[in-house]
């Protein structure tokens, strides 16, 4: 039994040292084995496909999107005369307001939203005439209200589709004052009677003048005869004078210059009456327009608002219903976005404002067109480098999602282009032979490689350089290295 017991365990530790010693010859390796497996993967080749493209060297640049700069909206008094300016209607917080909306309400007086470049900078009334008109009428046109002839003038056809806007949106026109037809009835009747004496003092210029003829007449036949007489022949007698007949001639020829002296002061005179008469009659032709402007509909400078793009965001409201404001009372936002970009010193003679750019987003796949709205005329403005010019975009679509985000600009200037496709590698694949070739290295499909010299041409800010080959065979889809991967 013990010698059973012995035979066992002996097994036993020869079975365990087999055991150890296989495990430890699998773990333990040679110095040999250890560089050989020490060394450097075989190292492989990063390849592009040659392109086939137009190749231009415009401006790339970037920007930073914004919605436009928010604008306070400033209130003073009412249209209507006598009318407290209360708060009747507000906008809320975050509202956006559209072309011929009511951006808000005093004294149940609405202000209506509309686009524009210019300001309402007046009261407009009949006969009024300006380019802030014409910008009225093309927004009535819009809104469906036919003015009539786009022409600046404030007429019957534009004062009647301003009558049918605001009842169309529930609100009546400015009605005209209670004595417009009393005080137009007494400013024709003035200038009738302006009129009247202007004519009459017509008539009394042309009888002065006519006299001021004669007595110069008279006065130079009174001045001949008294220098026949003193020639020594009296024009009468036809002989010499006497000196009594001298004196009775000087005498009459003082006389005559003496009446035309004063019939010309006459004449100049009435002249005068007439001039300011005639100036009366102007003032009496303008207080009859006036008096015919105020018969009409108004268009009240505080009933009309204009922005330059449309809908505007409601940001702050500084007013409740029921509040008297005089000065601010809300902020709102343009919905229209800008680009704040730039370019370098360099590059600012080749962009001017109204040129189209190229707006890029690829994270979000967004890839628009806009133009340039402002270069600022100097470098380091807006807290710029000084070796950079500021710029201003904006984008020909409103694309929200662009807001606080940075794009990539391309301005398009075309200052030198390959003026159709040609054959295009990275920057990368060019190398320098010994020789001063330029050559890019082709990888084929069974892993060999060949050289192509080529002639390198224009090249993109994004690195793709023109390559014309001259030795040797290059196609669009062949692929060229532009570095190596894994090695030493």
């Amino acid at each position: 039994m013990r010698r059973r017991l012995t035979l066992v365990v002996a097994l036993a530790v020869v079975v365990a040292a087999a055991v150890v010693g296989y495990l430890a010859g699998s773990r333990i390796k040679s110095p040999a084995q250890v560089a050989a497996e020490a060394e450097p993967p075989e190292p492989s080749p990063i390849a592009v496909p040659v392109e086939l493209t137009e190749i231009r060297n415009d401006i790339v640049t970037r920007g930073t999107v914004r919605f436009e700069d928010p604008e306070t909206i400033v209130v003073g008094s009412v249209a209507i005369e006598g009318l407290d300016p209360v708060v009747t209607m507000v906008p809320e917080v975050g509202a956006e307001v559209g072309e011929g909306e009511v951006l808000y309400e005093l004294a149940g007086r609405p202000t209506f939203l509309l686009q524009g470049d210019l300001p309402l900078f007046r009261t407009v009334r009949r006969g009024d005439e300006g380019l802030d008109v014409a910008q009225l009428q093309e927004a009535l046109a819009r809104l469906g209200f036919d003015p009539g002839e786009i022409d600046g003038v404030y007429g019957a056809e534009t004062e009647a589709a301003v009558v049918a806007f605001y009842e169309s949106r529930g609100y009546e026109p400015v009605e005209p004052p209670d004595d417009a037809e009393d005080a137009y009835r007494s400013a024709r009747n003035a200038y009738a009677d302006a009129r009247d004496q202007v004519a009459a003092q017509e008539k009394a210029v042309e009888e002065a003048v006519a006299a001021a003829t004669a007595a110069q007449q008279a006065a130079v036949e009174a001045w001949d005869r008294l220098a026949q007489a003193e020639a020594g022949t009296h024009p009468d007698t036809g002989l010499p004078p006497t000196p009594d007949e001298l004196a009775d001639l000087r005498a009459a020829a003082d006389d005559a210059q003496r009446a035309y002296d004063e019939a010309v002061r006459q004449a100049e005179e009435a002249k005068r009456a007439l001039e300011s008469m005639r100036r009366s009659l102007g003032e009496a032709r303008d207080a009859v327009d006036d008096a015919r402007r105020a018969l009409g509909h108004p268009v009240p400078q505080s009933e009309f608002v204009f922005f330059p793009s449309l809908p505007v965001r409601v940001d702050s409201v500084f007013a409740e219903r029921g509040d008297v404001v005089q000065g601010e009372l809300m902020r709102v936002s343009g919905s229209r976005l800008a680009i704040d970009s730039s370019v370098k010193v360099e590059e600012v003679d080749l962009v001017e404002v109204g040129m189209a750019v190229e707006i890029d987003l690829p994270r979000l796949g967004i890839s628009t067109t806009g133009k340039i709205t402002v270069v600022d005329p100097a470098p380091g403005t807006r807290d710029l480098d000084p070796g950079r010019v500021y710029v201003e975009i904006v984008p020909d679509e409103v694309k929200a999602e662009l807001n606080n985000t940075n794009v990539r600009i391309t301005i398009p200037v075309a200052a030198r282009s390959s003026e159709g496709e040609v054959l295009a590698v990275p920057a990368a694949a060019l190398s320098a032979t010994g020789s001063g070739e330029t050559i890019v290295t082709v990888l084929e499909d069974d892993g060999s490689t060949r050289t192509v010299a080529v002639t390198p041409g224009l090249a993109t800010a994004g690195g793709l350089v023109e390559v014309t080959p001259i030795d040797g065979e290059l196609d669009e889809g062949d692929w060229v290295i532009v570095g190596i991967q894994g090695g030493a």
